[in-house]
């Protein structure tokens, strides 16, 4: 297994980055867990309500057919029939909860997707900065020297023809020059991840992680009232006895 090496100055950024990932992705966990209650929850009302439907049939089918008369049989069915409705508008009290979670964990999953972009910018820019410090540095020196003999040679009046651009000093056209050439430069690079250690390890985008947009608090003011609305939703189904 090949060992990752992360620069020291990074080893904070990273612990944030981590920290965020962690965070944001039990969110996401619990959010995928809500999904799937929400879904059973209708498929077993669905189930319970057609099975309802058909046993009345049958029911009142058998009462006619036994004189009108309530057996303790048809007592027992019809007391498991009236269960059932309870059970299915139970379904119902369920689904009403999990939707009131499922916006919470939207709200939430917003926030924490918030923080890991955050944290992920934030090692993107610590790094990126750094490596392009270190090579104006390091390995500009060649670039600059080049660049003051030509502006040298520029300078001289037998290179000062107007022409048809007209006059440009001589560091003008040499810096645009220069620019010109980076520009094409890194317009043709390409990174390889499996050659940036830090690259491969914090990833190019921060947008991998699962539930990271949902818009409905992923600015402070959206998260104010995103969850302002949910503690109103939240006190109405505790006082309709919906939510403990």
């Amino acid at each position: 297994m090949t060992t990752i090496t992360i620069p020291d100055y990074l080893a904070p950024a990273f612990r944030q980055l981590d920290a965020a990932r962690a965070t944001h992705l039990e969110n996401a966990r619990l959010m995928d867990d809500i999904t799937t209650a929400i879904a059973r929850t209708a498929q077993q009302k669905t189930e319970i309500e057609q099975e309802n439907g058909s046993e009345a049939s049958e029911w009142r089918a058998a009462f006619c057919a036994g004189g009108a008369v309530l057996t303790d049989e048809l007592k027992q069915q019809h007391l498991a029939r009236v269960a059932s409705r309870e059970l299915a508008q139970e379904c119902d009290r369920l689904a009403e909860v999990l939707a009131f979670e499922c916006d919470r964990l939207k709200g939430n999953c917003d926030s924490t997707a918030r923080a890991y972009r955050q944290a992920h910018h934030n090692v993107l820019s610590l790094y990126a900065g750094k490596e392009l410090d270190n090579a104006l540095r390091d390995t500009c020196g060649a670039l600059v020297r080049a660049m003051k003999l030509k502006i040298l040679a520029q300078g001289n009046p037998l290179a000062n023809n107007i022409g048809t651009q007209g006059y440009t000093e001589p560091d003008k056209a040499v810096i645009q020059e220069v620019r010109a050439w980076l520009e094409r430069a890194v317009k043709d690079c390409h990174i390889r991840l499996a050659d940036e250690p830090v690259l491969y390890k914090a990833g190019l985008s921060a947008e991998t992680l699962p539930h990271m947009n949902y818009g409905v608090a992923a600015t402070g003011a959206q998260k104010k009232v995103w969850f302002e609305n949910l503690r109103e939703r939240e006190a109405d189904l505790k006082a309709r006895g919906v939510l403990a």
